[in-house]
């Protein structure tokens, strides 16, 4: 059976994983560098993944069910969240597929209904869906300057620092060196929920 994509909530109490019903045909990553100075003076600073977009869709007619009752677990998390005492925080959220992830809050969802049943209930939609970056803390200082040029590694579920350090390094023992560099002060608790899909820099 082919992997699922998955958009995984990281900071909601009590929240799932969400696979989609069928997966993508498509979708689109931008990417953006950040100078500094102009003309022959500039000087790279840092590069951006600041939007992704992908299309959904959505087909429950076999089932003669309406179709909102399984996109509202992805609409759903548009509709603003109480965080603590007075702010209403966007949920982060994690887009895994095939060896990518993306890490973001939901910025737009465009849903389109293509076919009904007789009473009117639709069956069938396209969600196109839009994630903005959402960097992790301190992770923009991460990616400026030198750091910027080095290796990176997208953190996936059991990526123990030691095998990480082994691919990366091809030594396992340079785990250290890579906890040190990203300021993991738990390196025997890593992964944790929250470290899947943050950017590790691998150090020269």
């Amino acid at each position: 059976m082919a992997e699922k994509a998955k958009i995984i909530p990281l900071d909601l109490e009590g929240a799932q994983e969400i696979s989609v019903m069928f997966n993508p045909n498509e979708y689109t990553v931008s990417f953006e560098a950040k100078y500094t100075g102009e003309n022959d003076k500039k000087q790279f600073r840092v590069t951006e993944t600041p939007e992704f977009k992908v299309s959904l869709f959505y087909d429950t007619y076999e089932k003669r069910s309406d179709v909102r009752n399984e996109t509202k677990k992805i609409t759903s998390l548009l509709d603003p969240k109480v965080s603590g005492k007075s702010t209403k925080k966007p949920p982060v959220c994690l887009f895994v597929w095939g060896g990518f992830t993306y890490r973001g809050v939901l910025a737009k969802i465009e849903q389109k209904f293509t076919m009904f049943m007789e009473s009117g209930t639709p069956v069938r939609s396209l969600l196109d869906v839009t994630f903005i970056e959402e960097k992790l803390f301190k992770q923009e200082d991460k990616d400026k300057g030198l750091e910027a040029c080095r290796k990176l590694w997208v953190v996936k579920s059991g990526d123990r620092l030691d095998l990480i350090a082994n691919k990366a390094l091809k030594d396992p023992l340079k785990w250290r060196s890579i906890a040190d560099a990203n300021q993991i002060v738990n390196p025997l608790g890593f992964p944790r929920k929250n470290d899947v899909g943050r950017i590790l820099v691998i150090p020269d």
